[in-house]
């Protein structure tokens, strides 16, 4: 009998003693299971918070590395725009998202998204007898005559690359118009035929303009021209033969060297006969790699030597050729983009690309619209969001 007792006492220890045991193992912390649901929060610059200037993929990204923080942007929450987004209709492709609109006293709100939604409208080839594939950005409530500008892309590259460039560049109120160019690394086109076409598409869209864009009228004797890469060199070729063209030209990293198969002369060859008011923007790695982008003496510091003035010249640190493409392009373009030297920093270029795109606006805005003020902030590149090399002007 006692050993009976004893028995259950024992297995009543044991089992005392094991229920403790797993009673004590640790609980999930409560606050842990809240971090897990909450806001993950990072020091990756493309995560913006609640008091950021801008919320959208559009926006001005800015870094660590950046004059203006979301503390000390230019633009505040109080001087905003409204944005949105549309869908497509017809031949109405997706719509660029606008930001913020800064106090037009506020020269460095140049560099955030203007005050205009920008709709992105695609024409094909043959549509109303267009001569080329090319897309329209449109600056939705402009109103009054509306400068336009013509944009040529680069070599082996898609008129559908430079969205986030060209989508800035139009919310500060211009009809940016960008078309295909057709050659290849094989053949196709050289600069002096291409440059032919171009003459003649925008001479074309000089007469149904219009019609793509009933709500606004185009402002043809505002018109601005600019290219990238190949783009430059073929521009310069139009403005050599038809100096009258355009009454400004921006050139975004051009490069005027003949193609890797040769068979095409430099357009600085020739006296640059266009007078008008130029800018050229280039990037400190393109004449970098094995196979430079943006070589050496065919870059834009001789489309800089070379125009008259006036004139400005910026080098942007830091970035390649292909850096101010859009991001998913830049990644599906291939051999063409992974042979440019480049920053592989995504957020640097898309803070590249913002910058980019202010430059350009505020550069079109004094050419084209008269407003003189933006010669003071293209001087000062002290003040502006992104690091440069060089910056000149005459």
């Amino acid at each position: 009998m006692k050993k009976t007792i004893l028995s259950f006492f024992a297995i009543l220890f044991l089992f005392v003693l094991f229920t403790g045991c797993e009673n004590s193992k640790s609980k999930p912390n409560q606050d842990d299971e809240q971090n897990n649901d909450s806001l993950i929060t990072t020091d990756d610059p493309l995560i913006t918070t609640d008091d950021s200037p801008v919320t959208d993929d559009d926006s001005l990204i800015t870094t660590d590395d950046s004059p203006f923080t979301d503390h000390d942007s230019p633009v505040t929450d109080d001087d905003t725009g409204n944005t949105g987004d549309t869908g497509n209709t017809g031949d109405t492709g997706d719509s660029g998202d606008t930001g913020n609109t800064g106090n037009s006293g506020n020269l460095l709100a140049i560099f955030n998204l203007g005050p205009h939604f920008v709709n992105i409208i695609d024409i094909k080839e043959g549509d109303s007898g267009a001569p080329r594939d090319f897309r329209i950005y449109e600056p939705t409530g402009a109103t009054g005559l509306v400068p336009v500008v013509h944009f040529l892309h680069g070599f082996q590259l898609k008129y559908t690359y430079y969205d986030d460039v060209l989508i800035h560049l139009s919310s500060h109120g211009f009809i940016v118009v960008s078309g295909q160019s057709e050659h290849s690394l094989m053949g196709g086109d050289t600069t002096v035929v291409e440059a032919t076409k171009v003459a003649a598409f925008i001479d074309w869209i000089k007469l149904n303009l219009a019609s793509k864009v009933p709500a606004m009228t185009p402002d043809f004797d505002n018109l601005g021209v600019s290219g990238h890469s190949r783009g430059g060199k073929v521009t310069n070729h139009v403005l050599n033969t038809s100096p009258a063209i355009a009454k400004a030209f921006f050139g975004l990293d051009p490069v005027d060297a003949p193609p890797p198969f040769g068979g095409d002369d430099p357009s600085l060859s020739n006296p640059v006969q266009f007078q008008g008011k130029s800018m050229f923007l280039g990037a400190e790695k393109g004449p970098e790699g094995m196979q430079a982008c943006a070589p050496a003496d065919h870059n834009s510091v001789n489309f800089y030597f070379g125009f008259p003035s006036p004139s400005r010249h910026i080098i942007a640190a830091g970035v390649g050729h292909m850096d101010m493409v859009d991001e998913p392009d830049l990644k599906a373009c291939g051999t063409t983009c992974s042979l440019c030297a480049g920053s592989k920093d995504n957020a640097l270029n898309t803070q590249f690309r913002t910058y980019t795109g202010g430059l350009m606006a505020a550069f079109f805005s004094s050419a084209l619209k008269g407003k003189t003020e933006y010669e003071t902030l293209l001087n000062d590149f002290m003040t502006h969001p992104f690091l440069t090399k060089v910056s000149e002007s005459k």
